[in-house]
C-alpha cells in the first residue's frame, strides 16, 4: 500500500478543523487499511473537537467491530461516534452544537468499503479517469437529485456549503455505506470539501495521474490555497497496487 496525507489550514481560516487518519490493523490473520477524513461544521463551535473525536473513536473501537463490512455493524459505530459527540456536547456549554463529517476507506484485498457522512468526498482515479465515489449530503445535492439544478450549477451555488447530514446534530444519523473491487492500478483519495471547492475534478485528476502520490498530495494542497484557500484542505491518496492480486 502507498499512502500519502496532507492537512493544511488553508488561507482564510485562523484554526484547522479537519481531522483525518492513515492506519492499518490485523485481525483474525487479515490487514485491514483505514483511512478517514473527518470536517469539522465551521459554523458550529468547537468543530475542531468533533472532528478529532470522530478520528480518536475510530483509533480505540474500530478493531472491535464484528463485521466491517456489515451494514448494521457500520451504522451502529458510526451512530456510537455521532452519541459520543453529542453527549460531549451536553456535558461542556462550548462544545454544544459541535458537529463533523466522516468518510472512512476501509480495505482489505481488492475488497474497499467507505462510510460516509456530509460532504467529504471518495474518489477513485484509474487510467485517466476521475470517479467520485461518495455522494454529498448537502442541499445542492438534493436539488440535484430533484432535478430542479444541474451539477454545473450546483458548483457555484450560493448554498453549495449546507450540508444535510453530519455526526453530532441528530440522536440518530443514518450512514451511507458503499462497496467497491479494488484494483491494482486504482488511486483512492479522499478529501474535505476544501480541496474539491478550490481544484476542479479535471485538475484532480490530472495531479494524481501525473505524480505519485507525496508529490500529488503536495501539489493538490498548494493549488487549493492558489485558487483561494477558504477552507481547511485534508488529503489523503492511497494506491492499494501491493495488495490487490492480478488475476
Amino acid at each position: 500500500m502507498k499512502c500519502a496525507y496532507a492537512s493544511d489550514v488553508g488561507v482564510k481560516r485562523k484554526n484547522n478543523q479537519d481531522a483525518y487518519l492513515a492506519a492499518n490493523i490485523t485481525k483474525e490473520g487479515k490487514t485491514y487499511y483505514l483511512f478517514a477524513v473527518a470536517d469539522g461544521l465551521g459554523g458550529h463551535q468547537s468543530g475542531e473537537v468533533a472532528s478529532q473525536m470522530a478520528i480518536d473513536y475510530i483509533k480505540k473501537h474500530f478493531y472491535y467491530m464484528d463485521d466491517f463490512f456489515d451494514y448494521e455493524a457500520v451504522d451502529e459505530f458510526v451512530n456510537k461516534i455521532n452519541m459520543a459527540i453529542i453527549e460531549k456536547g451536553c456535558e461542556i456549554p462550548e462544545y454544544m452544537g459541535m458537529a463533523t463529517t466522516l468518510t472512512m476507506a476501509v480495505v482489505t484485498g481488492d475488497h474497499m468499503g467507505i462510510y460516509h457522512v456530509g460532504d467529504s468526498r471518495a474518489y477513485r482515479v484509474s487510467e485517466g479517469d476521475i470517479e467520485q465515489l461518495t455522494k454529498d449530503h448537502s442541499l445542492v445535492q438534493t436539488l440535484v437529485d430533484q432535478g430542479r439544478i444541474t451539477p454545473e450549477e450546483a458548483k457555484v451555488h450560493p448554498q453549495k456549503n449546507v450540508i444535510t447530514r453530519a455526526l453530532g446534530t441528530d440522536e440518530r444519523v443514518r450512514t451511507a455505506f458503499y462497496e467497491y473491487t479494488v484494483f491494482p492500478e486504482d488511486q483512492i483519495l479522499l478529501c474535505s470539501d476544501g480541496l474539491y471547492n478550490m481544484v476542479p475534478e479535471s485538475e484532480i485528476c490530472r495531479v494524481v495521474s501525473d505524480y505519485g502520490e507525496e508529490e500529488a498530495v503536495s501539489l493538490l494542497v498548494r493549488e487549493a490555497n492558489e485558487n483561494g484557500g477558504v477552507d481547511n484542505i485534508t488529503v489523503i491518496l492511497f494506491t492499494p497496487e501491493n495488495e490487490v492480486t492480478q488475476l
